[in-house]
């Protein structure tokens, strides 16, 4: 298009984006015709022509009556072969158009509730999707934020039915929700009388094994509240600065002030901060009551001890007398400086609250190397199983610690220790008496932190192809060997004792193999955490953390994390390894002639995605400089006082919104794989033993070979290509 025939169109009266629309369906070899209208704005014409470019059927939705954002959503349907005509009405909001077509590209057909809010939609249809049935609570009238909280519990099987109803609001469900999760007892706070953060105070309290009741009062705001829990998790008489006549900025100082061991309250009548002066000597309080000092002021004549005794009682100093310091003053051996004729004591707090185990909480889970430098997996404790019905822990409440005391006998309330969180997970319960924890399923026990979970695992022998494909949805322990065309696969760990063939092993956590594979090139191992086994031949891997093995033959095997091949004689013969972080090796090839490739450093996959998400966010951008433009194009149209009033206003400014949030997570996501581009600069491949002549070592995309045989090396990447370093 040239520069004439754009002067042409804006003297017609198009605009300059909408010009610029049609000179890109021209560039393109367009038939322009269907948005060559001025009545059209800029983004309609856009998602008219994104359709055309497509070959979709743009009539559909090229009409007036559809803002961009319905055009979008026809469009993105039609382009995915769906029906559209289930949801493409002007009457139709975008967002719920949206909902039906995600929805039928799940294979779900929601067009019978085009009535319902999209947030609703968006609920029904991850419900559906999960198998769970939301619709008794749709027809109850609760709103999209309670709808999501009430699909979460019955995807996890949590029974909050008897705890809500729709005037709660869905973060006040959400509170009952992980209440429920943590297993405390949600009847206290689950309520209209509670709002979501009171709700969260008294939860938390309840998970920290404190006295929860001495704020379970909705007339306390969160805040007070708050204050309270964290005064009863450091042990102090919360009693002191807990009335609700006190705000939580006021409770915040006194809390301050107790854990601090100062009180604000003070005995009447004993006159401390100032000496008091008697014959020939003074005693002095310090102004905390914590400390009596004895100063001589003449002569000893005349001080007997119970003239020193009736001083003190006359003071008020009852607490903490020190009667060597009384000897000493009946000596010549005092002096002139004060003494410390009584001390105060402040409350020590009492033991904390502390777990007791049945099950072994720590495994060391590292293989033993053998004089040849091999690694033996054969003794190792992977997991530690337990039966249902095993005490797992019982909880030793914390204890109340020793009294305080003043000089003047005034007591300070003792400190209890602090309480341990209630451990949280799945696979157990708690009996009545909320301190001993039970297994109520047979598994695998780990504790991480204070997450305590039993997770199911399935016990077979050795495995063959006539048993089937084996897939479970927890751990995964087969004491035997795995044959030749096996398929295992397991949602958490899968643990191996014997020997693995040609077979297909798959688990979301680590597989573990103790005595090693032959694959004989067949089949394929992956794990999403580590993958660790005596040996490696001929064998397809990949794990998503790091792999170590005591040598590796003519294999291919990946991981985002290091390589390790251990051993003093740990070798790579042959094949292609590739770790994200570093491979450590002994002897890598043999005199024959085996080629070995190692690479280390940043994936082409990285590097792909770092491009797919830097074009995502310039595509953003360059929408949001459109909307900019179509609202200053609806401003110059309608007066600012019917804005509000004006639906498309409020579509944009959503719209907008959507989109910067879009673009802060594409870009947290972004600076992510930059720091993992920026770490693989120190990528690098040691070589602690020989390195045969044909090694092929690959450092970010830089080659090194080895022209000839050499001992003890590192190659990492330099500027000019790699470097190589002697060990």
């Amino acid at each position: 298009m040239t520069r004439q025939e754009q002067q042409q169109y804006l003297n017609q009266g198009f605009t300059r984006d909408q010009v610029e629309e049609i000179k890109l369906g021209l560039e393109d070899g367009l038939d322009i015709e269907p948005y060559e209208d001025k009545g059209f704005f800029a983004l309609q014409m856009k998602e008219i022509r994104l359709g055309l470019m497509n070959e979709v059927p743009v009539g559909l939705y090229a009409r007036k009556d559809f803002d961009w954002f319905q055009m979008e959503e026809i469009r993105l349907g039609l382009e995915d072969k769906l029906n559209v005509r289930l949801y493409a009405y002007p009457k139709v909001p975008f967002d719920t158009m949206r909902q039906i077509r995600l929805a039928l590209k799940e294979g779900i057909n929601l067009s019978k509730y085009l009535s319902l809010p999209a947030g609703t939609l968006r609920e029904l249809r991850k419900s559906i999707k999960s198998g769970v049935d939301i619709a008794p609570y749709i027809e109850e009238g609760y709103d999209e934020e309670q709808l999501e909280q009430i699909r979460i519990c019955l995807e996890k099987k949590i029974n909050v039915k008897p705890y809500i109803n729709n005037e709660l609001r869905g973060s006040s469900i959400e509170q009952i929700r992980v209440g429920l999760e943590s297993g405390v007892s949600v009847k206290d706070y689950a309520g209209l009388d509670y709002e979501w953060r009171q709700m969260r105070e008294i939860r938390r309290g309840m998970e920290h094994q404190v006295n929860y009741r001495m704020y379970l009062n909705p007339l306390y705001d969160w805040q007070q509240m708050r204050e309270i829990r964290l005064g009863l998790e450091d042990g102090l008489d919360v009693s002191r600065y807990s009335s609700l006549m006190y705000p939580a900025t006021d409770m915040a100082v006194k809390r301050a002030y107790l854990a601090a061991g100062i009180i604000d309250e003070k005995p009447q009548g004993v006159g401390e901060g100032k000496a008091i002066a008697y014959n020939n000597f003074e005693i002095k309080v310090t102004p905390d009551q914590m400390t009596a000092y004895f100063q001589l002021t003449g002569k000893r004549v005349g001080i007997t001890r119970s003239v020193i005794r009736n001083a003190l009682e006359e003071r008020g100093i009852v607490k903490g007398i020190k009667e060597d310091v009384i000897n000493m003053i009946l000596t010549d051996n005092a002096g002139n400086q004060p003494l410390v004729i009584a001390q105060g004591c402040k409350s020590e707090p009492g033991e904390d609250g502390y777990y007791e185990f049945f099950f072994r909480t720590e495994l060391k889970r590292e293989p033993k190397i053998l004089d040849d430098g091999s690694l033996d997996y054969k003794d190792i404790d992977w997991f530690e199983q337990v039966k249902r019905g095993q005490k797992l822990a019982y909880y030793h409440p914390a204890q109340l610690g020793s009294v305080g005391y003043t000089v003047f006998g005034q007591e300070f309330p003792p400190i209890r220790g602090k309480e341990q969180s209630i451990l949280t997970g799945k696979g157990f319960y708690v009996e009545q008496d909320k301190q001993t924890y039970v297994a109520n399923v047979d598994g695998i026990v780990e504790l991480e932190g204070s997450k305590l979970t039993v997770s199911n695992l399935l016990t077979l022998g050795d495995v063959t192809a006539y048993m089937g494909d084996t897939r479970f949805d927890g751990n995964i322990y087969v004491t035997g060997d795995v044959g030749n065309g096996c398929t295992i696969v397991a949602k958490d760990d899968l643990i191996i004792d014997g020997f693995v063939e040609g077979a297909t092993l798959e688990a979301g956590g680590n597989i573990i193999i103790r005595k090693g594979v032959n694959a004989q090139h067949r089949g394929m191992i992956k794990a999403g955490g580590n993958i660790e086994g005596s040996f490696f031949e001929n064998v397809k891997a990949k794990a998503g953390g790091n792999i170590k093995v005591s040598y590796i033959l003519k294999s291919e095997v990946e991981c985002n994390g290091k390589l390790e091949i251990s051993g003093r004689h740990g070798s790579l013969i042959g094949g292609y390894v590739y770790a994200e972080q570093e491979i450590a090796v002994n002897e890598v090839g043999n005199e024959t002639g085996v080629k070995a490739i190692l690479k280390v450093g940043v994936s082409n996959e990285t590097i792909k995605k770092q491009i797919i998400i830097t074009n995502q966010i310039k595509k953003i951008e360059k929408e949001l400089d459109s909307l900019a433009t179509a609202y200053s194009e609806l401003e110059a149209l309608y007066p600012r006082e019917v804005h509000a009033e004006i639906e498309m206003f409020k579509k944009i400014d959503s719209a907008r919104i959507a989109k910067k949030e879009n673009i802060k997570k594409l870009e947290e996501e972004l600076k992510v794989i930059n720091e993992k581009i920026e770490q693989s600069k120190n990528a690098r491949v040691v070589m602690r033993g020989g390195v045969n002549e044909g090694t092929v070592v690959e450092v970010n995309g830089k080659k090194w070979i080895a022209s000839r045989r050499q001992v003890g090396i590192i190659i990492m990447e330099d500027e000019n290509g790699t470097k190589m370093l002697d060990i």
